[in-house]
């Protein structure tokens, strides 16, 4: 049994524990009445016995360091705090916490959670508008509209849509104003007015059906293999050349265009067609002459092929051919030389004819050519073998003469054997010449009549 001095002892002590507890916990009260229960927390802050204005200033952020970034197309602005007069506040919340708290409960404190909360945003939308609608890119006036992509070709023939001016232009400022409101509420730091899908993009774009669809139809029509044959040589239309002849529309509606046909073959004719053209000719002593009467050379029917040709783009067809000429040459080759090695070359100041094979000299002879005093001259220019006859009579106003070998070249003007002269060259062309023709020796006549061909050129200078 304890003694009574143990049992005073004990109740002494059990009394005074009780008291103390008594004490703490009517300070507790005391104190929870005016500030924040002791161990209270809030976003990490111990604000226990604390006042709202002290928790305020542990929290408090500075709403002038917030800054949004709005990228636009061509440029860039910064919008700050202080241009809207942000604003933040955990106020409200804090005296929320604050009265919800039961002072006589405010042990719990020390086992209760952690408070977290959100500060409060407010800002001036008035200044908010003013700023956007003060930016460039915001403003009507300066917004240019979007471009269709254009339909090009590259340097290699082939066809593809291409990008134009995308255009600045904004179809709903006031959705923009919204997502920079939402951005400043959501402390965004950066928005994108391209990405958010706020521009106008055009009607059509290089990855519209339509557009597709008109690149594939140009492709097929400058890919296709059309090429005409001009004596032994073959000449293919570009895909530059086959690529102009299509029209393309606003609406890329391609369609090959029979007056861009007829202008493609007009300049394929001025580049390959050597009929009427000048010449510059190297003689047998390797001087260069310019020859500038021509009946002799390759002549494109345009008119024929413009048809036949638009028929070959319409059905995309390749084609290899020898198209319709109104004349033809006897060659031809990739620098539009028609006249090659295979020739008859006549020399009226030198009163010679020189006839080339494979460009090796294999006939000259002196000839007489047209009277200069009766006015017969041979007509100088470049000409072709019409035909050859043996024997012939050739005929005019006031002669009738018979001849073994007969190979006219200019209408009635031709070589001919004239067994009747007894001399050949010098000047006996002044006066003593014939009605045009290149009259020869005999036997020269012989070899030529067997060695020229029907459209073999002559050049007569």
């Amino acid at each position: 049994m304890w003694d009574n001095r143990v049992k005073r002892v004990i109740l002494i002590t059990v009394l005074s524990i009780i008291g103390l507890a008594a004490l703490i916990y009517e300070y507790g009260v005391i104190v929870s009445y005016k500030y924040y229960a002791p161990g209270t927390k809030i976003n990490g802050h111990y604000v226990g016995a604390k006042d709202i204005d002290y928790a305020d200033s542990l929290l408090y952020e500075n709403p002038n360091d917030y800054s949004l970034t709005i990228k636009f197309r061509e440029d860039t602005n910064t919008m700050s705090g202080h241009d809207i007069d942000l604003k933040y506040s955990f106020r409200e919340d804090l005296e929320k916490i604050k009265n919800d708290q039961n002072p006589f409960l405010w042990p719990m404190s020390f086992f209760a959670s952690e408070y977290k909360i959100e500060k409060k945003i407010s800002y001036d939308h008035s200044k908010v508008v003013a700023f956007m609608e003060g930016l460039d890119s915001m403003q009507e006036k300066n917004m240019r509209k979007p471009k269709n992509p254009t339909i090009e070709q590259a340097e290699d023939g082939t066809v593809s849509a291409i990008p134009q001016d995308s255009g600045t232009v904004i179809e709903d400022t006031d959705a923009v104003i919204e997502t920079v409101e939402k951005a400043v509420m959501d402390e965004t730091k950066e928005i994108d007015v391209d990405a958010e899908g706020f521009y106008k993009i055009s009607v059509y774009t290089v990855d519209s059906p339509k557009v597709q669809r008109c690149v594939d139809y140009c492709n097929k029509i400058a890919s296709l293999d059309i090429t005409y044959t001009y004596a032994d040589t073959d000449i293919s239309f570009t895909p530059q050349e086959l690529f102009g002849t299509i029209t393309i529309s606003e609406n890329y509606d391609a369609a090959v265009n029979m007056n861009s046909v007829v202008t493609m073959l007009m300049n394929f004719a001025n580049l390959h067609d050597t009929y009427t053209k000048q010449r510059k000719f190297k003689t047998h002593n390797h001087n260069y002459i310019t020859i500038t009467n021509s009946d002799y050379g390759w002549e494109l029917d345009q008119e024929a092929e413009a048809t036949a040709l638009f028929a070959d783009l319409m059905h995309m067809r390749d084609a290899k051919r020898v198209p319709e000429f109104i004349h033809s040459g006897f060659t031809y080759d990739k620098k539009c030389d028609d006249i090659g090695g295979f020739y008859a070359e006549v020399d009226l100041d030198n009163q010679m004819m020189y006839l080339y094979k494979n460009h090796n000299l294999v006939l000259s002879s002196d000839v007489v050519t047209g009277c200069i005093n009766q006015g017969h001259g041979t007509p100088p220019g470049i000409y072709d073998v019409d035909y050859k006859a043996s024997p012939a009579v050739l005929k005019g106003e006031d002669y009738e003469s018979k001849v073994t070998y007969w190979m006219p070249f200019n209408g009635g003007i031709g070589f001919h054997d004239a067994t009747w002269r007894g001399s050949f060259g010098g000047d006996i062309y002044v006066w003593g010449g014939s009605h045009g023709c290149v009259n020869m020796p005999y036997y020269n006549a012989e070899e030529l009549f067997y060695e020229v061909e029907e459209g073999m050129p002559v050049i007569v200078y």
